[in-house]
């Protein structure tokens, strides 16, 4: 449920923002000095390693890699890009952000289940075995596209909000329009990739973790489409706002 996050990291409290997540309460940590340098630097890192991530992988593909042989090249620094991220939800929690911290943890969450909780421990079954070419590397590669595109578009542009440089009309048609194509496809490579793991995980973590992801499925889907049809709301209002 995270390819294209609309509220993460959005502008710090009393700041101007296109997103339609707000709030009226402001915080002594808000209201820093720092806070506006500190999201600047975060945003700006996260962009540049998503950048990473995503260029490395896509240039491996163009080149004729085998699939199975980019993932290992690309995952140690997805791992760390994606785990920055948990930094997120304590910046909404410390009021630095205007996101909720619900939503926040529960789209950084679903990253981090994918990072740690499938590609970890299943890599070498369902991914990034070299021997063949297997449905979890294209699964991965998704995975990588929808995530990398849509973060260097979101990172880029909380970059040009928070510093006061200011967002490039193409950038913010990008930041409110990519999702339409990435966020389909985001979500069914991370729905294969969990799928995939079902079969192996009793034997690889143990029996009950194969019906958790039973239940991670269950929950996917219906809330995928809920979140799709929230950032198809949260579009309108924005665009509006800027008309």
């Amino acid at each position: 449920m995270s390819p294209s996050s609309t509220t993460a990291q959005a502008p710090p409290r009393g700041a101007p923002s296109s997103s339609s997540t707000t709030t009226t309460s402001r915080s002594s940590a808000s209201a820093s000095p720092l806070t506006k340098p500190y999201l600047t630097l975060y945003n700006a890192l996260s962009f540049t390693l998503w950048a990473t991530c995503t260029v490395q992988g896509l240039t491996q593909l163009a080149t004729g890699t085998p699939p199975p042989q980019i993932f290992p090249h690309v995952y140690p620094l997805l791992r760390l890009t994606q785990s920055l991220a948990l930094l997120e939800i304590l910046h909404s929690a410390a009021g630095l952000v205007r996101a909720p911290v619900a939503t926040t943890a529960l789209q950084v969450a679903s990253r981090i289940l994918l990072v740690w909780g499938i590609l970890a421990p299943f890599q070498g079954r369902i991914v990034g075995a070299t021997a063949r070419t297997q449905p979890g590397d294209y699964a991965f590669l998704g995975c990588l596209t929808a995530w990398g595109v849509t973060e260097c578009i979101r990172y880029g542009f909380f970059v040009g909000q928070v510093s006061g440089l200011g967002v490039p009309a193409g950038w913010a048609w990008l930041r409110y329009n990519t999702f339409y194509v990435l966020y389909p496809l985001g979500i069914a490579s991370e729905c294969v990739l969990v799928v995939l793991a079902l079969a192996p995980a009793a034997e690889v973590v143990g029996p009950a973790y194969g019906w958790f992801l039973v239940v991670v499925l269950a929950v996917y889907v219906p809330g995928s489409y809920i979140l799709y049809t929230h950032m198809i709301a949260q579009r309108r209002k924005a665009l509006k706002k800027k008309n």
